[in-house]
C-alpha cells in the first residue's frame, strides 16, 4: 500500500469542514422567523437525588424566555447534549408540548446513574493492553478497591478513594465540588496520592521502553497533593489554575542505569512545584464519543521556581483542536491537531513523555515510546454507522439504572500521523526526529457508563500491522 502524506489529508479536511459549516450557516440563519416559542414551564423528573439547580444550569433557556422557532429544536437538542455531558445520566430527554398561544411546556426527564460504585481494581501494569499481551506475563496485574461517590450531594461533586496493590502501590483521595458559589460557574478540586512502584520505565532502545523491576524495596516512590481552581463561562467555556506539589525518590539502581532520570547530578530525590493554567472551549455533542462539534483547549504549565535543590526547571505549552463532521445519516468525519512545545531539552527524563502514553500515540505504535521535548501529533477519522445507539432492556428485576443498556457500533477508517523533536536521547530513540504515520480499519462499540471499545487493524511507516484494542474513541 502506497504511503499516504498528510499534506493530502490538511487541504481535504479544511475544505471539507468549511463546506459543511458554510451549508450549516445557511439552515441555522436562514430567516429570521416570525413565529416564537415562549417557555411557559420547565417540568424536571427523574432526579431523586440531583438537586434541579445543577440541571436547570445546562439547559440553554429558562422558564418566561422567548424564543424563535428557527433555532428552538437546536436549543432542546443542546439542552440535553448538556446534560450528557456532565456524565451523571444514563438517559436524558428534553421534550416541549405545546400549551394554548404561543407558550411552550419543556419536559426535562433524566434517568440518574447508580453514583457510589466500590469496584474491585485490576489494572494492566503495562502502557496499554496490547503491550501487556506481548510481554506473554498475564499475571502483571495490579489490584486494589476503588470508592468512586460521583455527584455527591446531589450537587456533581465527585469524591474518589483509591487503595492499591501489586507492581504498584497506591493510596490517593480526591474530590472535586463544580460549584462553590451560587451562580454556579465556580469550582475547587483537591488531591493528595502516595505511590510506590516496584517497576517503572527508565529510558529507551530503539524506542521501546526499559524497565527496571526491584526486587527489594521500589523503585520509585512519590508523594504528590494539589488543588484546582476552574471558572466556567456560560456553557462551553472555562478557564483553570493549579497549584501542585511533588516529593520523588527513586532508587540508586535508576540513577546507574539513567543518570538523568530525575536530574543532571544523578540524584535520588527531586521536589517539585508545578503552576499550571489553561483555557477549554468544548462544543462537542457528547464528549465521551463525539460525532459533531469542536473541542479547543491550550495548557501551560510552569515547574523551578528555585525553592528546591535539583527542581527542574520546566515550561510547557500543550494545545489541541478536535473537529467533529457530520457527511450524511450514516457517515462522520473528524480530525485533531495537536501540538507540545518544551522550553528546554536538557530537562529529566520523566517529564519527556510525548508519544506512546494514553491517546498520545499514532496508529500502529502501540509497542513504541518516544519521548522528546516537542511534539506534533495530526489524526484524521472517517466513521459509518452500523447501528445507532439502540437500547436493549435486560430481562431482569434489577435497577433502572442498569437494566436499560445503550448500544452503538461504528467502522471507522483512521489516518494519523506525528513527528517528535528529541535532542537528548535521539541514540536510543530511533523513531524520534522523523515524520511517523499509521492507518487502519477499526470497529467501535458504545455503551453506558461512557464505556468505549475499539478493535483496529493496524499499519505503520515499517510496514508492521497487527490488531489493537482501545478503550477510547480514536478521536
Amino acid at each position: 500500500m502506497l504511503p499516504i502524506s498528510p499534506r493530502y489529508f490538511v487541504p481535504l479536511i479544511v475544505l471539507i469542514n468549511c463546506f459543511c459549516q458554510s451549508v450549516a450557516s445557511g439552515v441555522e440563519n436562514g430567516g429570521e422567523g416570525d413565529s416564537i416559542a415562549v417557555v411557559s414551564r420547565v417540568v424536571i423528573s427523574g432526579n431523586n437525588i440531583t438537586k434541579e439547580r445543577v440541571i436547570t444550569r445546562e439547559l440553554m433557556f429558562e422558564q418566561g424566555d422567548t424564543i424563535d422557532l428557527v433555532i428552538w429544536d437546536r436549543i432542546l437538542s443542546r439542552s440535553r447534549e448538556n446534560l450528557m455531558n456532565l456524565g451523571i445520566f444514563n438517559f436524558v430527554d428534553v421534550t416541549a408540548a405545546k400549551d394554548p398561544g404561543a407558550g411552550y411546556t419543556v419536559l426535562v426527564n433524566v434517568v440518574e446513574r447508580w453514583y457510589i460504585l466500590p469496584l474491585p481494581r485490576f489494572e494492566l501494569v503495562d502502557r496499554n493492553f496490547n503491550e501487556w499481551v506481548r510481554s506473554g506475563e498475564l499475571g502483571r496485574f495490579n489490584y486494589g478497591l476503588d470508592l468512586d461517590w460521583s455527584n455527591f450531594r446531589g450537587m456533581n461533586e465527585s469524591l474518589k478513594f483509591q487503595f492499591k496493590w501489586g507492581y504498584t502501590r497506591r493510596i490517593s483521595l480526591s474530590y472535586q465540588i463544580p460549584y462553590i458559589n451560587s451562580s454556579q460557574d465556580e469550582g475547587l478540586a483537591f488531591f493528595g496520592s502516595y505511590t510506590a512502584s516496584k517497576e517503572i520505565g527508565y529510558g529507551v532502545e530503539d524506542s521501546k521502553l526499559l524497565l527496571y523491576d526491584a526486587v527489594d524495596g521500589y523503585a520509585r516512590q512519590e508523594t504528590a497533593c494539589g488543588l484546582r481552581y476552574t471558572h466556567k463561562k456560560g456553557y462551553f467555556n472555562s478557564t483553570s489554575l493549579g497549584l501542585e506539589f511533588r516529593d520523588m525518590n527513586i532508587a540508586d539502581t535508576i540513577v546507574e542505569l539513567n543518570p538523568t532520570y530525575l536530574n543532571n547530578v544523578g540524584g535520588v530525590k527531586q521536589r517539585m512545584l508545578t503552576f499550571t493554567m489553561g483555557f477549554r472551549r468544548d462544543l462537542r455533542d457528547y464528549k465521551y464519543y463525539p460525532l459533531s462539534g469542536y473541542l479547543f483547549d491550550i495548557d501551560l504549565l510552569k515547574s523551578g521556581w528555585g525553592l528546591f535543590p535539583n527542581e527542574p526547571e520546566l515550561f510547557q505549552i500543550t494545545s489541541q483542536y478536535r473537529k467533529y463532521l457530520k457527511f450524511a445519516s450514516k457517515w462522520h468525519g473528524s480530525y485533531a491537531i495537536k501540538g507540545r512545545l518544551s522550553g528546554k531539552s536538557d530537562n529529566p527524563y520523566w517529564v519527556q513523555r510525548a508519544f506512546g502514553y494514553g491517546n498520545d500515540l499514532v496508529r500502529g505504535y502501540e509497542y513504541y515510546v518516544v519521548p522528546g521535548q516537542n511534539y506534533f501529533l495530526f489524526k484524521t477519522n472517517v466513521k459509518y454507522t452500523l447501528m445507532k445507539t439502540k437500547v436493549v432492556e435486560l430481562p431482569l428485576r434489577i435497577s433502572e439504572k442498569f437494566k436499560s443498556v445503550p448500544n452503538a457500533f461504528y467502522l471507522n477508517f483512521g489516518f494519523e500521523s506525528g513527528y517528535v523533536r528529541d535532542n537528548r536521547y535521539a541514540s536510543s530513540n530511533t523513531l524520534a526526529n522523523q515524520y511517523q504515520y499509521g492507518y487502519g480499519l477499526g470497529l467501535d462499540y458504545v455503551t453506558y457508563y461512557n464505556l468505549v471499545f475499539s478493535v483496529e487493524y493496524s499499519m505503520n511507516r515499517m510496514k508492521e500491522s497487527g490488531f489493537f484494542l482501545h478503550f477510547a474513541a480514536p478521536i
